[in-house]
């Protein structure tokens, strides 16, 4: 090829009617339709939330507060005086954020530089995307790729929705772009990008090593006998060095290797293999016949996110990729064919997620972008080669550029308008919430929060109960929210437990334990017209008993004996202390841990306790005296409703042991087998272990059975 503006042979010239009259100067007209794309956004939103900047999803005030924290001298803690935290996924963009801020750019201005950032990372990859269908077609066909991701639908939203989506799917199609520029010069010219996209979210190491294993497996990059250059080929695996960089420093920040956002996210782990398994099929399956050769109703919800699936893709864009793998000169073929490849593989890497569909597909949308060049470049190469007569070749090539430039336009009105609402949303939920805070509640006070990411508009010290940014609550399982988040707050010292609770309606719906938790009614909802966010004072009467064994036969029992070790159950930080597993499933269907509240036959005091339904076995370590007798006493109840998670969607099942049963095994040898028969309310179970049993001063123990587990004490 003689260069990115050449055309590609017997490629006809001319998008628009008049044969050759393609515009002289297509970079102008493409930055202009940009500008004019986001003129309208922008537009929307301004007119949704009174004039405020917004962003579509709350995230970005999470981002904004990490990067604060960079600003003012403690890096990666949420609040000051914290534990390290990554709940930022992209450390490439807080980094980015924090130089603004440190500008003087703060508060809603650093929400507006934010989302402006994002219409320039979209009008340059408008650019981009030209010049990728460029290289492999010619100038018709890098007009229509630029027309494409200007009228992109939601891809054009998560250029402005304000968080680090836009900054990767800029740099994907830059790595793209670059990747085809090396394939074309035989050069590795693709490092940079690659590099920047390892260090802007999780998913650029995969990208980075797919890649710098197709260079260096290809055969003919170097012109001397068909080895790479020393230099080069440290130089390629540069991103993967990168990439591995920011795992090793979140592991050694927090223990984390993918970052505290991002744990506990596998479908299979919340799910099990079948669920996981049905779940991300349907959700593949709907990708390639929705997303990538047409279009779905709005109607239609995809995934678990239930994102809108409207236009995505043009209809019968994936031929049209495939032919630049087919079609363009051996090297770009190779190039366009180790780049797609890769995006397959990370799309399969990402489905099993459980936030998958979330926000219009965003864990795979990087890669639209570059499909949309690509196909606008596979087109021309497919009329070109199959079309023989230039003049109907060219009314071909138009007609169908004509059609996919004009449903793109209406799927870009319609996210444009879409994403006025979702800012509208947003400002009357939680700016709303954020200015009552600020009215009404001194800076530094202590909230809890399962609703919002406001903080960075408030200034209290948020404690968010999901574990994403406060180290007492790291370790929580998606699954068992509820339960994780109580154990947490009870875990807490009393000075130290949030004096406000920010929820929502949904959630004080579907845990019940957190209204026991509020005092009176809300001190503050928004009328959002959605799931309205809700302040209520907390109180914490439930968390103060239940920490000790309450059965006077329990209590009999260890009279005189010393307490070596105690076990809560789903609590996070003990279990992992322990080095705790368990095993519990309905048929294929893993079962859940939730909260129970009850009483003592004897006390009529209401506890509450986080335990599990076990139908299968329980494993842990604990401490304990070699040599000596061991009681290990165990809270159990008749009944426990499960938290059960389906494809058909979660819900709660019921499960009762009116008798219980379990065997015992210390250190892989079998020591017994235990039944016991509930009664109503908190039932307690003694066993003894044998000093014979116990030979180590970590020994391991497994229950397995059909029991309810909420706590455990040993004594000795």
């Amino acid at each position: 090829m003689d260069g990115p503006d050449a055309a590609a042979p017997g490629a006809a010239p001319g998008l628009l009617p008049g044969g050759g009259s393609r515009p002289r100067r297509p970079v102008l007209v493409l930055a202009a339709l940009a500008a004019t794309v986001s003129v309208v956004f922008l537009a929307f939103m301004l007119a949704a939330t009174q004039g405020t900047f917004v962003p579509q999803v709350v995230d970005l005030y999470l981002v904004c507060q990490y990067a604060r924290a960079i600003v003012e001298g403690h890096p990666f803690r949420y609040n000051p005086g914290e534990l390290p935290s990554t709940g930022a996924t992209s450390l490439l963009y807080t980094v980015g954020l924090a130089l603004p801020q440190a500008l003087g750019i703060r508060g809603e201005g650093l929400i507006a530089f934010a989302i402006v950032a994002g219409a320039c990372f979209y009008a340059a990859s408008v650019l981009l995307a030209r010049t990728v269908a460029l290289r492999l077609a010619g100038p018709r066909e890098g007009i229509l790729a630029g027309l494409l991701v200007a009228l992109g639908g939601p891809v054009v939203w998560s250029f402005f929705y304000g968080s680090d989506i836009a900054l990767f799917l800029f740099l994907a199609l830059w790595l793209l772009e670059r990747w085809l520029a090396s394939a074309d010069a035989g050069v590795p010219l693709w490092t940079a990008p690659g590099v920047l996209l390892a260090l802007a979210r999780p998913e650029g190491l995969p990208i980075a090593l797919a890649l710098a294993l197709a260079w260096t497996l290809s055969s003919d990059r170097a012109a001397e006998p068909g080895v790479v250059p020393r230099r080069q080929r440290l130089w390629i695996w540069l991103p993967v060095v990168a990439g591995i960089a920011v795992l090793v420093l979140y592991r050694a920040l927090t223990g984390a290797w993918l970052g505290t956002s991002g744990a506990d996210k596998s479908l299979f782990a919340s799910y099990g293999f079948n669920q996981g398994l049905a779940l991300s099929t349907e959700y593949g399956v709907d990708l390639v016949r929705g997303l990538l050769l047409g279009f779905y109703p709005s109607q239609v919800p995809i995934g678990l996110g239930r994102g809108w699936a409207s236009l995505f893709l043009p209809p019968l864009l994936l031929p049209a990729i495939a032919a630049t793998a087919v079609l363009p000169p051996r090297a770009l073929r190779r190039g366009v064919t180790a780049w797609l490849l890769t995006a397959a593989a990370v799309f399969a890497l990402v489905t099993p997620n459980v936030f998958l569909g979330s926000q219009f597909q965003r864990y795979v949308l990087w890669a639209f972008p570059g499909l949309l060049a690509l196909g606008a470049a596979g087109l021309g190469l497919v009329t070109t080669a199959a079309i023989r007569d230039a003049q109907r070749e060219r009314a071909a090539f138009r007609m169908v550029a004509v059609l996919w430039v004009g449903l793109a336009a209406l799927s870009t009105l319609r996210f444009g308008t879409l994403y006025g609402e979702m800012a509208g949303d947003v400002y009357r939920r939680d700016v709303a919430a954020a200015q009552w805070i600020r009215r009404n509640v001194p800076p530094g006070t202590r909230m809890a929060n399962l609703a919002t990411s406001v903080e960075y508009l408030t200034g209290h010290h948020n404690l968010n109960l999901h574990g994403v940014t406060t180290p007492a609550f790291f370790g929580d399982h998606a699954a068992e929210r509820e339960a994780d988040a109580f154990e947490g707050l009870r875990r807490l010292p009393p000075a130290e437990r949030p004096a406000f609770l920010i929820t929502s309606v949904s959630a004080q719906d579907r845990f019940p334990v957190m209204r026991e938790l509020v005092s009176g009614p809300a001190l503050f909802r928004t009328a959002s017209f959605a799931d309205e966010i809700e302040i209520y004072r907390m109180r914490y009467e439930l968390l103060e008993g239940g920490s000790e064994p309450g059965s006077p036969e329990t209590l009999a029992s260890i009279g005189g004996l010393t307490e070596v070790d105690r076990l809560n159950v789903c609590d996070s930080q003990q279990e992992a202390a322990h080095d705790y597993s368990f095993v519990s499933s309905a048929g294929a269907a893993p079962l859940w841990g939730t909260p129970r509240i009850d009483t003592y036959p004897e006390s009529k005091v209401a506890i509450a306790d986080g335990g599990r339904a076990i139908l299968g076995r329980e494993r842990f370590r604990i401490a304990a005296r070699p040599g000596r007798e061991l009681l290990m006493v165990l809270r159990t109840a008749p009944a426990i409703d499960a938290s059960l998670l389906q494809a058909s969607g979660p819900r709660r099942v019921g499960v009762e042991f009116p008798d219980g049963a379990f065997t015992v095994t210390v250190d892989d040898r079998p020591m017994g087998r235990a039944t016991f028969r509930t009664r109503p309310g908190w039932n307690e179970v003694v066993i003894r272990i044998t000093g014979d049993f116990v030979r180590r001063e970590r020994p391991r123990l497994e229950l397995a059975g059909r029991y309810a587990s909420f706590q455990y004490w040993f004594f000795q």
